[in-house]
């Protein structure tokens, strides 16, 4: 459960790669394993490193300029 969001910051890391740039990767990526290692080391519920994972790939949607408004119908 604690890899949940693993695969869609992955996604976007991979098809946004040119556009978020090696830098801006590197520092995602490295909060991530920060986030996973604080997360297993101080034993905290898993949740939190679930909240965190989301934060991490909402910013990163943010930094690209994604538009996260649903259409209405």
């Amino acid at each position: 459960m604690a890899f949940f969001l693993f695969i869609p910051m992955a996604v976007i890391s991979w098809i946004y790669r040119h556009e978020l740039g090696m830098c801006a990767l590197v520092i995602y990526w490295g909060l991530w394993v920060i986030g996973l290692i604080t997360t297993i080391q101080s034993a905290v519920h898993l949740g939190f490193f679930v909240g965190f994972e989301c934060l991490l790939a909402v910013a990163m949607l943010i930094h690209l300029g994604v538009n996260p408004i649903v259409p209405r119908w």
